[in-house]
């Protein structure tokens, strides 16, 4: 049963008196064994005033299912992955569903052991639910868990295959392992004539080639009059390129460098063998490159946020992987951006990714309809915007501020309000006009944020008090004629 979230709550009780909106968070694990019923006691404090929350979860009719687990679920999911434990025999069943956590489904298995055990009422079945996330993402993590252990040839799962991926995934942990391998020295063959590198074909899995960094490359070899001791050795995969030459994986800066470099002659040069490298596709041997490019390198350039923004890119275009995927997340960790999809460096990166994967979206679209997107921060849309908010502030009983879409504040309307609302100016009347940053903000915010905002202020404040929004058009037209004239809506 879904009983656990971590949306943002809206409350609006005896104890915060006639302060319209207050928010809070809350988490937890829904756990229950053989008893009737489970409470869950959730305690926040609301405007600095404790509450506590309690809710009262009866257990289904199978009894069988003498333990249960399901972990935190975020506010909107399309699916999850589940695991029933027989617990005699330890025997596990690992499935998604396409839903809720909380509707009738039981499972999908097809295995008549399985379906025995399920349904008698003797057996002792552990069931645990342990992501949620878009289906695809679910296909793609049940076949990860049970390709590592073999389950549809291994007698400690009822599973008959090992799931079915929605798209092709470099395999980190092995990718890993190979790099590992790389940086220990152990395929290290010592100095080769730098002729021999600087035509070799080269994989680049950075975002492009840095001047800059060559050209340290350059002047710390001249430096140590064409010594090449302190550069990393370049990665060789031998017979991987076309016509079975060899192809360089990483060092393209210290050979080109090098090849600008007064008095250099060679090189250090790691070489892994064919046999060893060719189970890996070309895109894993790319990410073994980004890997090797982690920030703790020293004699070459760390791998920066635009490389992480196009492998993010590059992912989403060869196959269609959500820019925010747990597994993008785990190759950024890997490369060694910090934080997650909704904090630090990795945020950063999905985010400007979306926004270039958005971008050039609608410019062909906006071409296409001979239509201009509006900046409201460039003139004179900025000075339209503040005369908008002018003239809804001149009238009797009215004032009005604007505010993006993307960074949509009820507190900055409250505190306005409260500003607003004293005696000596008594305007009840809120007018909030609202302005997009992009064509996808616009659509997000018809969907859920007006909606949401309404019925938020609907339901919290005192019914003298008005909200009311007014959108400012988005798009404009490019001054051809054939320009398609779109509605500019306007919602109060």
């Amino acid at each position: 049963m879904r009983v656990v979230g971590s949306n943002p709550l809206e409350f609006h009780s005896k104890e915060t008196g006639a302060t319209p909106v207050a928010r809070s968070k809350f988490t937890g694990i829904y756990t229950s064994n053989e008893k009737e019923k489970t409470v869950f006691s959730f305690y926040i404090k609301v405007q600095a005033i404790p509450v506590t929350f309690n809710f009262i979860i009866k257990d289904n009719n199978m009894k069988n299912i003498v333990e249960t687990k399901i972990a935190a679920p975020p506010g909107l999911y399309e699916a999850y992955l589940y695991q029933y434990t027989n617990q005699e025999t330890n025997q596990k069943y690992v499935g998604i569903h396409k839903g809720s956590v909380d509707d009738e489904y039981k499972h999908s298995s097809t295995n008549k052991e399985f379906q025995k055990v399920f349904s008698d009422s003797k057996s002792k079945l552990k069931y645990e639910v342990f992501h949620f996330g878009d289906y695809t993402e679910m296909k793609n993590i049940e076949h990860r868990i049970l390709k590592q252990v073999d389950a549809r040839n291994s007698d400690e799962y009822y599973n008959k295959s090992n799931g079915f991926p929605s798209y092709v995934e470099p395999d980190l942990e092995k990718c890993e392992e190979l790099a590992s391998q790389i940086k220990s020295g152990f395929f290290n063959v010592g100095k080769e004539a730098l002729s021999l590198h600087v035509s070799m074909e080269y994989f680049q899995s950075r975002y492009q080639h840095s001047s800059e960094l060559q050209k340290t490359v350059k002047e710390r070899i001249v430096d140590n009059n064409g010594n090449t001791d302190k550069c990393n050795p370049v990665l060789v995969y031998e017979a991987r390129g076309d016509g079975g030459q060899d192809k360089r994986g990483d060092g393209n800066h210290t050979v080109f460098g090098a090849d600008a470099a007064k008095h250099a002659v060679d090189i250090p040069v790691a070489r892994v063998p064919y046999e060893t490298h060719k189970e890996f596709s070309n895109e894993e041997l790319l990410l073994v490159g980004n890997i090797l490019n982690r920030k703790e390198d020293v004699v070459k350039k760390p791998i920066d946020i635009s490389d992480g923004i196009k492998y993010v890119i590059r992912r989403y275009s060869a196959e269609g992987t959500s820019t925010n995927s747990v597994h993008n997340v785990k190759c950024l960790k890997a490369f060694g951006f910090t934080g997650s999809k909704t904090t630090g460096e990795i945020k950063s990166i999905i985010t400007k990714a979306d926004k270039l994967i958005d971008e050039s979206s609608e410019i062909e679209e906006l071409k296409r309809q001979n239509r201009l997107f509006i900046n409201y921060k460039a003139s004179p849309h900025n000075n339209k915007l503040a005369d908008t908010v002018k003239a809804f502030s001149s009238r009797e009983g009215v004032s009005s501020i604007y505010m993006s879409s993307a960074k949509f504040s009820g507190d900055r309307i409250l505190e306005h309000l409260a500003i607003v609302s004293e005696p000596e100016l008594n305007k009840t009347t809120i007018v909030v006009v609202v302005h997009h940053s992009s064509l996808k903000q616009e659509k997000l915010w018809k969907k859920e944020g007006q909606p949401h905002w309404i019925n938020v202020f609907d339901s919290t404040l005192d019914k003298k008090f008005t909200i009311q929004f007014c959108e400012m058009p988005t798009t404009m037209s490019d001054g051809t004629q054939s320009s398609v004239s779109l509605p500019e809506s306007i919602l109060v």
